[in-house]
């Protein structure tokens, strides 16, 4: 499968992203089916997660920033 880029994405599921990866809610189901589907997201213990390829990308859109 060929490596996603930022412009691959939808406003919407660039925002998923960022809320996922804040642990807020509001992600709208199909969005967030579209995003498990690219494998860019995952539950662990009954909560939405990151994968891998969805934390490279995130960090790739800049929304994955450590606060300093």
């Amino acid at each position: 499968m060929p490596q996603l880029r930022p412009e691959d994405l939808s406003a919407d599921e660039r925002d998923a992203l960022g809320r996922i990866h804040r642990h807020e809610s509001g992600v709208a189901d199909p969005v967030r089916l579209g995003l498990q589907a690219r494998g860019l997201i995952e539950e662990r213990q009954g909560k939405w997660a990151l994968t891998n390829d969805g934390s490279v990308l995130l960090a790739t859109i800049g929304l994955g920033k450590l606060d300093t």
